[in-house]
């Protein structure tokens, strides 16, 4: 059944024989409906596919973070638009029958703000990440008030762990507490600057994170 609003410029939703309206980002659209075919799935579809459900199952807890701190608007694609293309290409690797997640390619923010340089993480004997990096205020877009944001990954549970603004550029250093989940298992590290007014982001870098207690 197609609905239409207020007369033929207004709202419409549904399908009118090969035609349906949808809403998109605001705005009213008609599409061409899509045909069923009987044909099958050639091997390069079939592959896409599964790095696209891979791609979006690994995206989809950090959406809401992407969709803000993953580039601008580019034409009709949204940031997280940008960062799902982005993992397809760069950050998933084919093995075998097999996908993997290339995790020092993986990233979770883009943009022009100077980012995080000469980073190391370290797991504590207290079950506490300590994360150091290069104090670059100096630099062109650096900021001594810019705020750092880390986000670690426990694949053995596949969540996500965020700690924002939990530090300034200029301090060079942090103590974050491994949640339980992600304590005496392999963790991966991101690091990004986002500046104290929240407007612009860095593009974020991958941290390998040293644990002596595995």
């Amino acid at each position: 059944m197609a609905i239409q609003a207020d007369n033929i410029f207004g709202t419409f939703s549904g399908r009118v024989g090969r035609v349906v309206g949808v809403t998109w980002r605001g705005m009213a659209v008609l599409r061409m409906a899509p045909e069923k075919s009987s044909k099958k799935p050639s091997p390069a579809q079939v592959l896409q596919r599964a790095k696209f459900s891979a791609a979006m199952g690994f995206l989809n807890p950090i959406k809401p973070f992407l969709a803000k701190r993953f580039g601008k608007m580019e034409g009709a694609k949204a940031p997280f638009d940008l960062a799902l293309s982005y993992h397809l290409r760069e950050a998933i690797r084919v093995e075998g029958n097999n996908l993997q997640i290339i995790y020092p390619k993986v990233c979770i923010s883009k943009g022009h703000l100077r980012g995080v340089e000469g980073a190391s993480a370290v797991v504590e004997p207290n079950n506490e990440l300590t994360v150091e990096w290069t104090d670059n205020c100096a630099q062109s877009f650096a900021n001594p008030d810019d705020l750092l944001t880390i986000v670690l990954y426990a694949p053995s549970s596949s969540e996500f762990y965020f700690f924002e603004n939990i530090a300034q550029r200029q301090d060079t250093s942090v103590q974050l507490p491994l949640p339980d989940k992600a304590v005496g298992v392999t963790v991966y590290c991101w690091a990004t600057f986002i500046t104290f007014t929240g407007e612009f982001a860095a593009t974020s870098c991958y941290i390998p994170v040293e644990n002596p207690h595995l």
